[in-house]
């Protein structure tokens, strides 16, 4: 009888044992980590600044990032697209019009709201931990090849014609990317992700015209990109080290 009860007693702490070890290692399916992922995205562009009109172009994108931690990676883009847009705010560049086709490429602190999460236990919680931000410094190449190269202003700037000068065809322009996006795992491998960024240029000839040059306004010029696209884990997934 001694013997019956020893064996019940440690067939009793090895599972108390193997439910301790559950609790503290999860295997919960939504939140694997690895330290590199790579994705690909579509979607589309819009110009600010100096006009009314902006028409979306497509553009497309491919980017690999190393994932710090759970909640914080780098992330280094490479986007192609194009800007489109015609008809200026001013009434002296009624008309004009300009396509940009541009190659991009960036770096990205990302942050995501993750953090302020331990384990999420439902729909909402787990939609938000995906939620992420960032922001970086980029470089991108332009390749003007529809703009207007001469016009006569009749507004009270008083300029009898807008010099080509202040025109480029083809320019580098460093930007700021700010980035909101969201991730969305579908399995331990793969996810969905969204992401909207605004571009901030260190320049007025992104649209290939400088109308500071005119004194016609004192901004530089702005775009933005939505992309909806696919992520994935490369190497070994593991859970999230630092949730266990």
């Amino acid at each position: 009888m001694k013997s019956k009860i020893n064996f019940l007693l440690s067939v009793c702490l090895a599972f108390a044992g193997f439910q301790t070890a559950q609790a503290q290692v999860r295997l919960d399916p939504y939140y694997p980590y690895s330290k590199f992922t790579v994705g690909i995205g579509f979607g589309y562009t819009n110009i600010y600044g100096d006009w009314t009109t902006s028409h979306p172009q497509p553009v497309y994108k491919v980017n690999i990032a190393r994932n710090v931690n759970e909640w914080v990676n780098l992330n280094f883009d490479l986007q192609h697209g194009a800007l489109n847009a015609y008809s200026a705010r001013k009434s002296w560049t009624s008309g004009l019009s300009s396509y940009n086709e541009f190659t991009s490429f960036s770096m990205n602190g990302n942050v995501s709201l993750g953090e302020l999460f331990n384990w999420p236990n439902n729909w909402i919680e787990k939609t938000i931990y995906g939620i992420y931000f960032g922001a970086g410094v980029g470089v991108m190449n332009n390749d003007i090849t529809a703009i207007t190269t001469k016009f006569r202003p009749t507004d009270k700037y008083g300029i009898t014609y807008y010099q080509p000068g202040a025109i480029k065809g083809n320019s580098y322009n460093a930007y700021i990317p700010l980035n909101l996006g969201i991730n969305l795992h579908l399995t331990r491998v793969v996810m969905i992700n969204a992401c909207y960024q605004f571009d901030y240029t260190f320049s007025d000839y992104v649209d290939g015209y400088n109308f500071k040059s005119i004194r016609a306004n004192n901004y530089n010029d702005m775009y933005s990109t939505i992309t909806v696209g696919l992520h994935f884990y490369i190497g070994t997934t593991s859970m999230t080290p630092n949730r266990l």
